[in-house]
């Protein structure tokens, strides 16, 4: 059997506002590294060309504030971020990592507002399509009382909404887990880290 350094395992976690997907992944990170994995932490997409201004991620108290770029800003957009996010995978992405993403392209499918697409929606699926499929998608899922009570960032009825939408989504994927994410912060984190680690032990046999 081949050794693990020569893996490369990419994992999403999704999940509406309030789900929790920072505090996992901080955990995820620690008891990876614990366990003898090297784990990386990246946030949304690969920065590249469009470089994020700043060196830490701010929580925007008003995600749905501002107005849509325009439709030609809007596909230039999407269409650097696929290019990205292959160049990444292909070339930055390290054997015997696994990366840990808080978010992912077809969050913008979920949410468009957010990210002030403005362009027609049929190529923002498109573009999803030709993404670079992680080994692992992970939902933190909650009821729409929780996700409110934890981030009101957006009303109500849009959390509720983001949750249908995610689970929606996510049940089209070839390999997912859903975690419960009303559970306590260390229930959340042993079972996406199960999934992981179940995913990784699957990547190994099938190489030997």
């Amino acid at each position: 059997m081949r050794s693990k350094e020569g893996l490369k395992l990419k994992i999403v976690i999704l999940g509406p506002d309030g789900a929790g997907k920072s505090s996992v992944i901080r955990g995820l990170m620690q008891n990876l590294s614990q366990g003898g994995r090297v784990a990386k932490m990246r946030y949304l997409k690969p920065q590249i060309v469009m470089v994020r201004r700043g060196d830490q991620v701010t929580i925007n108290p008003d995600p749905h504030g501002k107005s849509p770029r325009s439709e030609l800003t809007s596909v230039a957009k999407i269409f650097v971020w696929l290019i990205e996010e292959w160049w990444a995978h292909l070339f930055r992405d390290k054997r015997g990592v696994v990366l840990i993403c808080d978010r992912y392209y077809h969050d913008l499918l979920i949410d468009p507002i957010r990210y002030r697409y403005g362009g027609p929606l049929w190529i923002a699926k498109l573009v999803g399509r030709l993404m670079p499929e992680p080994g692992l998608w992970a939902l933190l899922d909650a009821p729409a009382d929780v996700l409110q009570a934890r981030k009101q960032e957006v009303a109500r009825e849009e959390s509720e909404r983001q949750r249908q939408a995610y689970l929606t989504f996510v049940s089209k994927r070839h390999k997912y887990v859903i975690v419960d994410a009303a559970q306590s912060l260390d229930h959340v984190v042993i079972e996406v880290e199960h999934a992981i680690r179940t995913t990784l032990t699957n990547k190994e046999d099938s190489r030997g």
